[in-house]
C-alpha cells in the first residue's frame, strides 16, 4: 500500500520555543525564549532525526527563588521561560573527549 512512500527510519518529537531576539540579555549574555502556541496549544512537530544539527542548554528563568512546586520531573512543564546557555556547548565535549 505505501511501497513508494520514504519513511525516515527514526523520527523525534520536538516542541518549539521562540525565535531569538537580536540580541542578548546584557546583563548575562544569554538570549531568552519562551514556549511557543499555536491556537493555544504547545507548538510541536515530529521530524527526522537526521534534521536536527544539535541539542542546547536551557537554564531556567524565575525570581529570587525557584518555587517549590517544581520537581525534576515537572520543572520543563511548569517553567514558561528559559535562557539558552550559551557558554557551554556539549556537543564539541564530545568531539573533544
Amino acid at each position: 500500500m505505501f511501497r513508494n512512500l520514504n519513511v525516515p527510519d527514526h523520527l523525534t518529537y520536538v516542541e518549539w520555543f521562540t525565535p531569538f531576539a537580536n540580541r542578548p540579555q546584557a546583563n548575562h549574555g544569554m538570549y531568552k525564549v519562551s514556549r511557543a502556541f499555536r491556537d493555544g496549544e504547545r507548538e510541536a512537530s515530529i521530524v527526522p532525526v537526521r534534521n536536527i544539527r544539535r541539542s542546547i542548554h536551557l537554564m531556567l528563568k524565575f525570581g529570587p527563588v525557584a518555587p517549590q512546586e517544581w520537581t525534576t520531573s515537572n520543572v520543563l512543564d511548569r517553567c514558561s521561560t528559559f535562557f539558552v546557555n550559551t557558554f557551554t556547548d556539549r556537543d564539541a565535549y564530545v568531539t573533544l573527549f
